[in-house]
């Protein structure tokens, strides 16, 4: 077992970031952090530092993007916005007549696919769609070398991805860390962390979505979406430090109206494949966003509590008493919260509606996103807003994410000046 590196001395309080997994609609992330660099003032932007930066399935790949440009923040927002606005579905994925012929047997479990190293390359299995565009872009679209020499020079602390280990099921956290190793992890029997050098190979794992992209292996292990139970990394910056941390959800939490609406609605014919499948995805990448922060602000009142009944020695004596259980000493951690403010499933079929996308792609893709866009009784599609990776769409997220960090703003300014 790697030994835990030293511990840094710390002269402010570190902060961590947190990205949801969540596919395409990882564009409203780069809004935000578009929004965070260039839109606040001047003395905050100065303060808006990420020592900590966690990622799971397209928000490992937002925060690998993040990490490798961590010497130059100024850029992170408007380069990171500027890749996904120049997306096109066809330098994502793709689906052929070799991936439908295959279909039955991949999901009969009688070897279809096996492994795609005439495609895309060694340690792929499984997935309907070819993404070897998605591969080869982020492969080359990212200055993969520039992540360990910002943690070495201390331009952030740690960056973690979160996988699923296929094998074992079990939720692997890769951790590059300045000075090496892993601190006293959770003792769930379900989550380990392990201590490594991230590549391309171990963001894409991460961001491998079940059925759809395929498996990666990455040392010797074969992986998929780490948000299949991390949807949220939150623990992550928590147990390696952070002091306050932001959390960029993907998933638009509905109202009491919305709510009362769905369950009014009648179904009266068989909903289709793609509508089930989406449901699927919201269901697999669940987001456990309020319910961990509910637990984080109720450590926080015991702390705050346990101070004034019995001194400010309190969180110190309880830390020892726990031992590696927790998150490292106790104390109190700042979180803030952004989520859509809109159905980004709405978005997405709104875009299915428009026909660009479809134009241009073509193909078994392109007719799919036609299909959509002709169901006028359809008003939101969740599996679309997943997969449909489109400068045009991606536009609309990151003016999403913008306008949701603006409504955000003195909050923002309070969580970085505190």
């Amino acid at each position: 077992m790697t030994e835990p590196a030293p511990t840094t001395v710390k002269h402010e309080p570190w902060t961590g970031l947190v990205l949801s997994g969540g596919g395409a609609r990882g564009a409203y992330e780069a809004g935000i952090i578009r929004y965070i660099r260039e839109e606040l003032p001047e003395r905050v932007r100065q303060r808006a530092r990420f020592e900590i930066v966690s990622g799971t399935s397209v928000g490992a790949l937002n925060a690998c993007f993040l990490a490798a440009h961590a010497h130059v923040p100024d850029m992170q927002g408007a380069q990171l916005c500027e890749l996904w606005e120049s997306l096109r579905i066809e330098r994502v994925y793709s689906v052929g007549w070799r991936e439908l012929l295959n279909l039955p047997r991949f999901v009969l479990g009688s070897g279809g696919f096996g492994e795609l190293d005439d495609r895309i390359g060694p340690g792929r299995r499984g997935g309907l769609f070819h993404t070897g565009p998605l591969e080869a872009l982020v492969r080359h679209g990212n200055r993969w070398g520039m992540i360990s020499r910002n943690i070495n020079a201390g331009r952030l602390e740690a960056l973690t991805v979160t996988a699923t280990d296929i094998g074992t099921g079990k939720t692997v956290v890769f951790v590059e860390r300045r000075g090496g190793g892993v601190p006293p992890w959770s003792r769930d029997p379900w989550v380990t962390a392990r201590p490594t050098r991230i590549t391309h190979q171990h963001a894409l794992a991460s961001a491998a979505i079940p059925w759809l992209f395929p498996a990666v292996e990455v040392e010797g292990r074969t992986y998929c979406d780490g948000g299949l139970r991390h949807n949220t990394p939150l623990s992550p910056p928590l147990r390696l430090g952070a002091d306050r941390v932001l959390v960029i959800g993907l998933r638009h939490e509905e109202s009491v109206d919305e709510i009362k609406r769905m369950e009014s609605e009648r179904v009266d014919s068989f909903p289709s494949a793609a509508y089930l499948l989406g449901k699927i995805l919201n269901a697999l990448l669940l987001d456990h966003t309020e319910y961990d922060i509910e637990r984080l602000e109720r450590t926080n009142a015991l702390v705050e509590g346990g101070r004034k009944v019995y001194g400010p020695e309190f969180a110190e004596k309880i830390s020892k008493v726990m031992g590696p259980r927790h998150a490292g000493a106790y104390r109190v951690i700042k979180p803030m919260v952004i989520k859509p403010t809109t159905n980004i499933g709405v978005i997405a079929a709104k875009h299915a509606r428009l026909g660009s996308a479809a134009a241009r792609v073509g193909g078994i893709v392109g007719r799919l996103i036609r299909r959509i866009g002709e169901d006028e009784s359809l008003t939101e599609n969740d599996l679309l807003s997943y997969l449909l990776f489109d400068g045009e769409y991606a536009h609309d997220l990151v003016e999403l994410g913008m306008h949701d960090a603006d409504a955000a703003r003195s909050r923002l300014i309070e969580f970085f000046t505190s």
